[in-house]
C-alpha cells in the first residue's frame, strides 16, 4: 500500500465572497415613528406583503403589551397579526390605531 502525502499549504480557491454580510440595525425597527411612515407608504402603494413584513419585524422588536395598551387594542389582536398560520386581513380600525400609537 502506497502512503499518500498531502500538501502542507492549502490551495487557494479562486472564489471570493460576493457580498460582505452586514447585520441589520435593529434600532431602525424599534423606531416607531419611522416604522409608521413605512407602513403608511405601503398602504399608499398597495403593497400588502411589505406592510405585513415590516409590521411583523417591528412587533418582534417592541413590547407588544405596551403597544396594545397605547393603541387601545387587545394584546391577542397583535399576536394574531404576526401569526403566520392566520390570514392577514386586519380591520382598518386596528391598523389605524396601531399607526397612530406608533406615530405618537
Amino acid at each position: 500500500m502506497v502512503k499518500t502525502t498531502t500538501l502542507k499549504r492549502p490551495k487557494k480557491s479562486g472564489k471570493k465572497l460576493l457580498v460582505e454580510h452586514v447585520p441589520f440595525n435593529s434600532k431602525i425597527l424599534k423606531n416607531s415613528s419611522t416604522v409608521a411612515e413605512v407602513l403608511l407608504d405601503c398602504i399608499r402603494s398597495g403593497d400588502l406583503e411589505t406592510f405585513r413584513d415590516v409590521l411583523y419585524t417591528h412587533l418582534m422588536t417592541v413590547n407588544k403589551v405596551a403597544l396594545a395598551k397605547k393603541a387601545g387594542i387587545g394584546r391577542r389582536t397583535l399576536y394574531d397579526l404576526i401569526d403566520p398560520k392566520k390570514d392577514f386581513n386586519p380591520e382598518l380600525s386596528t391598523i389605524s390605531a396601531l399607526i397612530q400609537a406608533m406615530a405618537a
